[in-house]
C-alpha cells in the first residue's frame, strides 16, 4: 500500500485536506470521496468558495467540531509551529474524528546519511516518537502507525528519483524506525 492507498483507506464522512493544493492527493480524494464531502484550505488558494479557503494550518477557517476527517498529507513539516496547527486539528474534528499525517522521518536511515530532509522549507522534522508525543500531548490516540519508503508521488520533483527503485526495498529490509515516511493515524478522544 502506498501513501495515497493510506489516506484514501481512512477517509470517512465530511473531509478537509490541510494543504491541498501542492500535489495529485486532493484529486484522488476528490475521485473517491465526492466534491460535496471534500474541502481543503493551503496558502496558495486563489478564490474563497464554500469547499475552498485561502488560510494557514495554524489557524484554520471552519467551525469547531464540523469534520470527521482531516488529512495532512506531506504538510507539518513546513510548519514554524506545528502544535498550533495540532492543536486547530482537535478544534475541527469531532468527537471521534480522524486525522491522517504523513510527512519525513528524521530519524530516517537514509536521512541520517545524506541529510535529505533537512532542506530550508521543512522547519519541523520529527522522529516517530518525538511525533507521537506532540499528538497525544494535544488530545489524540493513536490508531495506526506505519512507515514507508517515498516515491515519485509523495516526493514530487525530487533530485534523485532514479533511488525510489532503491528505496522501496527499503520497506522489506529495514525496522519502521528507519523508514523514509512516517504515516499516522489518530483519533480525537
Amino acid at each position: 500500500m502506498n501513501r495515497v492507498e493510506y489516506i484514501l483507506d481512512k477517509l470517512n464522512g465530511k473531509a478537509l485536506d490541510v494543504g491541498y493544493y501542492a500535489c495529485s492527493l486532493h484529486e484522488a480524494i476528490l475521485k473517491k470521496h465526492g466534491r460535496k464531502n471534500v474541502f481543503g484550505i493551503d496558502t496558495e488558494t486563489k478564490k474563497n468558495t464554500i469547499y475552498y479557503k485561502k488560510a494557514t494550518a495554524e489557524k484554520i477557517p471552519f467551525k469547531a467540531s464540523e469534520f470527521d476527517t482531516l488529512i495532512a498529507g506531506e504538510l507539518v513539516e513546513h510548519l514554524k509551529k506545528p502544535e498550533l496547527f495540532v492543536k486547530e486539528t482537535n478544534r475541527v474534528l469531532k468527537k471521534g474524528g480522524v486525522m491522517v499525517i504523513t510527512t519525513p522521518n528524521r530519524g530516517s536511515l537514509i536521512n541520517r546519511i545524506f541529510h535529505n530532509n533537512e532542506t530550508p522549507i521543512h522547519f519541523s522534522l520529527f522522529t516517530w516518537s518525538e511525533l507521537k508525543v506532540l499528538l497525544e500531548k494535544n488530545g489524540f490516540e493513536i490508531v495506526d502507525y506505519s512507515a514507508m519508503a517515498y516515491n515519485v508521488e509523495s516526493s514530487e520533483g525530487s533530485a534523485n528519483p532514479w533511488s525510489f527503485k532503491l528505496r522501496g526495498l527499503s520497506d522489506f529490509i529495514l525496522p519502521k524506525s528507519l523508514r523514509e515516511e512516517l504515516v499516522v493515524t489518530v483519533k480525537k478522544k
